[in-house]
């Protein structure tokens, strides 16, 4: 738990930091979508549970600070609902659970502009689980998440559909020997404001 408010500090300091030391804000949009989500291990478990694959539904503001031209430092936080399906060990019957588990995340990542209709997306995010569901690992701790996105620009105002792929917790803040991860793929519609 230190570790995880040592990180979750750290992040917030550097987005204080860029807000108060001449960075200013170029865009901003809210966004939600829906994404397949599947639980997995880096690890093989002989005999051990597995997840089958269902949706998540995610919302969120993300704001953009102007770095050059073409980059963009994009952050903001992002709500997300995780409907999952945990199938037990087959010992000594096998049997399936429906439930859900919510994340809160704090993205920090680069967005490359491509020319006026395109843009390449990532970095890194911090994610923290606020309930605990007994069937699944906790998917607290640090990201990754990479998008490809069209725009279409409506004078300052823009529609844009953004594929993406992100793994939780790839730096867990959790315990376990072989924790369970969460690997959502999906697209995100959002409609932004250009300052």
């Amino acid at each position: 738990m230190k570790k995880f408010r040592i990180v979750t500090t750290s992040f917030l300091l550097s987005i204080c930091h860029l807000t108060l030391y001449g960075q200013t804000i170029t865009d901003t949009n809210v966004h939600f979508g829906m994404a397949g989500n599947t639980l997995h291990r880096f690890q093989s478990v002989d005999g051990g549970g597995s997840g089958e694959d269902r949706l998540s539904y995610l919302a969120g503001v993300q704001v953009g600070f102007g770095l050059t031209e073409k980059l963009t430092l994009v952050s903001g936080i992002d709500y997300a609902r995780h409907n999952l399906t945990v199938v037990s060990a087959p010992m000594p019957e096998q049997r399936s659970t429906d439930g859900h588990i919510t994340t809160l995340s704090f993205p920090l990542g680069i967005k490359w502009n491509i020319g006026r209709w395109f843009f390449i997306q990532g970095g890194p995010s911090l994610d923290v689980q606020p309930t605990k569901w007994e069937a699944v690992d906790n998917q607290n701790g640090i990201g990754l998440y990479a998008a490809i996105g069209g725009r279409y620009a409506l004078g300052k105002w823009s529609l844009s559909l953004t594929p993406s792929v992100k793994q939780y917790a790839l730096i867990s803040f959790g315990d376990g020997s072989y924790p369970q991860r969460l690997l959502t793929a999906g697209a995100l519609l959002a409609v932004g404001y250009e300052f």
